[in-house]
């Protein structure tokens, strides 16, 4: 982790003056709300200047002899947003996270023996002492000491495409899937050196900003109960398939006035059930969050006990039944950073060597079926920059083992989407 923050970061250990442009969009969706484009300048952490601007939050933060001061044009950051900004400048901000927890390394090989990545993961609880469920966390490493990809409640990013920049190795394009069918490409547009000497931009003049630092808060589920103007009761609806009784797990992030403005899928023993619930927190009203005095946003794992019914049925099933409905169902649909965090064995594609000589690179999606007991049981192509690098990842994807995914307490199938990234020497 400390080859990857000195390689992967901008801003950490051997950090040299610079000058980004980010530029963030959905490709698949051109009307998306998710869009942004980031600018910062960076002498020291005691020197630089950060510009935000999105559709509905703008920011500007400047800091001059360690004084810190900004203006924000929207009540409310986005934790999409905030991701990109933490993955492009401080990729692994939040170390003391990976301290926290205890979490298993695990060294992926190619077929001919050598390394191809390494993998720090872990699983843990979320939610109450009363009430509780799994979480994942994995942080893993390209061979040359890079990030590749992190994911834990609350940030999912992967980092391609690096390239040199002094004795750091940058990524140049970022992926978040905040929630599945939903894919964020974060591309680096400039990044330049400049001199000690150069001027970096000021604070504009303030008109209708908001001036302070916005900041925000993790909180347990306690925590966050606690704060609610009234209990949440969920309206459960029912589902065409899997299971009817088990557990949902979201991460929600809360503006300073209270409001859940966002709400993301962790873990679910029905996925089918994810959006629903997503509809109903976005309308939840809470206490607003205070922290030092001063009105925070707040962001939380919350975990919820769920019982429903297929469609046609009016009574829910027992846990025997669940077992027989997912048998005779399509499987169920895991998100691809939670199967990322469930990898036992991965091997490295062979890259097809006139692509590699003429320096091609690009990426292969596919979609996975993977058995009860974690192997994978069929591929089919979704998308690929060449019909020589689908063949090279179905072949080595084809020999990836997984933890078996539990239902209830017993594995079930999945379908995921795994994408397999050829990048040039």
């Amino acid at each position: 982790m400390e080859r990857a923050a000195r390689l992967s970061s901008l801003t950490g250990h051997g950090a040299q003056p610079f000058h980004l442009k980010l530029a963030v969009s959905e490709p698949a969706n051109p009307k998306s709300p998710y869009s942004a484009t980031i600018e910062e300048y960076w002498k020291s952490s005691k020197d630089w200047y950060r510009s935000i601007s999105s559709p509905d939050f703008k920011q500007v933060v400047v800091v001059r002899d360690g004084l810190r001061t900004e203006q924000n044009i929207g009540g409310y950051y986005p934790l999409w947003l905030r991701s990109f900004v933490i993955a492009a400048t401080d990729p692994l901000e939040d170390s003391s996270f990976w301290e926290k927890i205890s979490a298993k390394v695990v060294l992926g090989t190619s077929p001919d023996g050598h390394p191809s990545s390494t993998c720090a993961r872990a699983q843990f609880k979320i939610g109450t002492a009363a009430l509780s469920n799994d979480a994942f966390a994995v942080i893993c490493f390209n061979g040359d000491g890079t990030l590749s990809s992190v994911v834990r409640p609350g940030y999912d990013m992967e980092f391609h495409d690096a390239q040199a920049f002094g004795k750091k190795r940058i990524a140049f394009r970022y992926v978040d899937d905040p929630e599945p069918g939903t894919e964020l490409v974060g591309k680096v547009e400039l990044l330049d050196k400049i001199e000690p000497s150069d001027n970096i931009p000021d604070l504009p003049q303030p008109s209708a900003q908001t001036l302070g630092q916005l900041k925000n808060i993790p909180i347990g589920q306690e925590t966050f109960e606690k704060l609610l103007k009234s209990p949440i009761n969920i309206v459960w609806p029912h589902v065409h398939s899997g299971n009817t009784a088990g557990k949902l797990s979201m991460y929600v992030s809360v503006d300073r006035d209270g409001q859940i403005r966002e709400a993301y899928p962790l873990n679910s023993d029905n996925a089918g059930l994810q959006d629903a619930v997503r509809d109903q927190l976005l309308k939840v009203q809470l206490k607003p969050g205070v922290f030092e005095g001063q009105q925070v946003q707040i962001e939380a794992a919350l975990t919820f006990q769920f019982s429903t019914a297929l469609d046609g049925s009016s009574e829910p099933s027992t846990p025997d039944s669940n077992q027989q409905t997912q048998q005779d169902n399509k499987p169920v649909v895991v998100g691809k950073s939670i199967m990322n965090a469930m990898h036992l064995k991965v091997y490295a594609p062979v890259y097809p060597q006139d692509l590699k000589e003429r320096r091609v690179s690009g990426n292969v999606d596919l979609t996975a079926i993977i058995g009860r007991d974690g192997r994978v049981m069929s591929l089919t192509p979704l998308s690929s920059a060449n019909a020589e690098f689908t063949q090279a990842a179905i072949a080595a994807v084809k020999q990836w083992t997984y933890k078996p995914y539990l239902l209830n307490g017993s594995p079930v199938e999945v379908q995921t989407v795994i994408t397999v990234v050829f990048q040039a020497p």
